[in-house]
């Protein structure tokens, strides 16, 4: 028969390979958030939000590891009562869940949450990068156009003789056929087999996370007499447009070609935030 007195005791608690995921992940995502990482995964709203996420998670494991070391330590003070009134039908262990008919199941539930961890560790600090932009189909106009006309016109500033915009901003007057002058700020992508004079410039439209990033690839192509006329040496710009480059440029457009003829550039570091 049950012990009355015993079943009073019978309170289940999480056992440690159920409570360290909550640790694991919620240290991870504050990691992420405390470096900026997470935003090259997600947008700043979801960043934010996961960060409230991972607060939750470390104060569920905070709870949990409080009330597991509370029970034991209940239990404990109620086997030595026990042994002290020499009520031996009394010596019944607590049933803390998953620590004595824990399982391998158990174990290997727990232990696949290091995967994702791992991998996540192992990734590069950076965003999409110019070989998915390629993929998912860079200088696509028809594609550029589509996201164009879900977003309002994009707004600029004046630059000199350019208009300063978003790449969005150029992919919206390239395929709207404007021939202006623009500026914009984006990162190098080139399709196997094109020459080093023409490339892409790509940036990110992000609307939730790097899943569904999809990219704004405006073809360019360097004007060398332009460049020679802003004092660059075209060569040397030739050389040194690698894929992945982030650089300010500066052009006109030109829609008959379909093209934005690069007349000036500045080499730059990747930005805080390389998504639109």
């Amino acid at each position: 028969m049950t012990d009355p007195d015993t079943d009073k005791h019978h309170v289940p608690v999480l056992s440690w390979w159920e409570l360290w995921p909550m640790l694991a992940w919620g240290t991870y995502t504050v990691y992420l958030y405390a470096t900026g990482r997470i935003f090259y995964l997600l947008q700043r709203v979801y960043g934010h939000l996961a960060l409230a996420g991972a607060c939750v998670l470390l104060a569920a494991f905070a709870y949990g590891w409080a009330v597991r070391v509370s029970r034991l330590r209940s239990e404990r003070k109620r086997l030595e009562a026990a042994r002290e009134a020499g009520r031996l039908d009394a010596l019944r262990p607590l049933c803390v869940c998953g620590v004595s008919e824990a399982g391998w199941g158990r174990y290997v539930r727990s232990l696949a949450f290091l995967v994702p961890l791992v991998v996540g560790f192992s990734l590069p600090a950076r965003g999409v990068n110019s070989l998915a932009a390629v993929q998912w189909g860079a200088g696509d106009l028809a594609m550029m156009a589509e996201l164009a006309d879900r977003r309002q016109t994009e707004r600029s500033e004046q630059r000199g003789r350019y208009a300063w915009t978003t790449l969005m901003g150029v992919a919206q007057r390239l395929s709207g056929g404007r021939a202006e002058k623009v500026g914009a700020l984006g990162f190098i992508a080139r399709k196997e087999g094109q020459p080093r004079d023409r490339f892409f410039v790509v940036r990110f439209l992000m609307t939730c996370c790097a899943a569904c990033a999809q990219p704004v690839a405006v073809p360019a192509r360097l004007d060398e007499e332009a460049l020679r006329a802003h004092k660059l040496v075209p060569e040397a710009v030739r050389d040194h447009l690698e894929a992945d480059q982030w650089v300010e440029v500066f052009g006109r457009l030109d829609p008959s070609a379909k093209v934005w003829w690069i007349e000036d550039l500045k080499f730059v570091r990747e930005p805080e935030n390389p998504y639109m």
